[in-house]
């Protein structure tokens, strides 16, 4: 199973975008972050860019990431990081936007950044750099939680499409914008953008999509959810990780620990007709912190194989 997820995952001569989703608490860092590790040590230029707004990556590698920049990882040879954070990106995104609505003397602007939406909106333009201009052979997405992550990947197509619509038909509230032609044409240009990034999310080649979950009733629930809301955007999903699974050498006549792996055999077997046409690797429940280098590398080699060591 640990081959075709690695054959699935490698780069064949074109970057390869690894997004991790699921549902929060499910260790979606921990395998985001083992993976960049794992094709980094073995010689790809891989990137890792957390979405979530916890500092997270910034704690797995005991150094400060930003959202501004990528910076190497200290330890690891080939591997660069960037820690994107949804108010920093939020700025960045007012500041292109306000530059794209010049002409829109604030009437809108405020108002387009005050929604709800706009942090995901913000957080998606700021990755969307990613899919447009790749700067390793691999690219990894530590993204934030199910829902959240949807709300990232839908929202700014629906507002770039909402946007020109209401130029192009809306006569009226053009002249109010006070809006001229090289104004809908940067706009256009934005949609587009968007657009492309959608494009390659799409590409079950260069993209894969893995789910994280646990084998509990609500993470497989959750997971569910979230390849229908996939499904809803054309982005397939293509490969499962089911975490911290108690292996039944460690039980040694423990009550507490056989009744749950009791538990976890039926949730897996659930997981594994439910989900029967993807990929599906398990991660075992670890005695110890996934918390270093060491950690994150014991938990590659679970995922994709022992390192050859020269």
């Amino acid at each position: 199973m640990k081959h075709a997820l690695k054959k699935l995952m490698t780069p064949n001569g074109k970057p390869k975008y690894l997004f991790f989703g699921g549902k929060g608490g499910v260790g979606k860092t921990s395998v985001s972050t083992a993976t960049a590790v794992w094709f980094a040590d073995h010689g790809y230029s891989t990137t890792i860019v957390s979405t979530d707004p916890t500092v997270s990556l910034s704690t797995m590698f005991h150094q400060e990431i930003p959202g501004d920049n990528l910076v190497p990882i200290e330890q690891v040879s080939n591997l660069c990081g960037l820690n994107i954070n949804p108010t920093d990106a939020k700025g960045v995104f007012q500041s292109r936007l306000n530059n794209l609505m010049g002409q829109m003397g604030g009437i809108l602007g405020g108002d387009a950044i005050s929604t709800p939406c706009a942090e995901e909106m913000a957080t998606f333009d700021q990755f969307v750099g990613f899919l447009e201009n790749p700067k390793s052979q691999v690219i990894v997405f530590d993204t934030a939680p199910t829902g959240k992550t949807l709300r990232e990947l839908a929202m700014p197509f629906d507002w770039a499409g909402y946007m020109e619509k209401q130029i192009r038909e809306g006569k009226e509230l053009a002249i109010l914008m006070k809006m001229d032609e090289s104004s809908l044409e940067s706009l256009k240009r934005d949609k587009e953008r968007y657009e492309n990034a959608l494009a390659v999310l799409r590409d079950p080649v260069d993209t894969i999509f893995s789910l994280v979950l646990l084998p509990e009733r609500l993470p497989v629930e959750e997971t569910q959810s979230a390849m229908t809301g996939l499904d809803k955007l054309g982005i397939p999903v293509q490969a499962l990780v089911v975490n911290q699974t108690i292996e039944t050498h460690v039980i040694e006549g423990n009550r507490f620990l056989a009744a749950r792996a009791q538990l976890q055999s039926g949730y897996q077997t659930e997981i594994d007709q439910r989900f029967a046409s993807l990929e599906r690797a398990r991660l075992p429940l670890l005695d110890h912190d996934i918390s270093s280098l060491s950690s994150l590398r014991e938990v590659g080699e679970f995922l994709y194989g022992t390192k050859e060591r020269g």
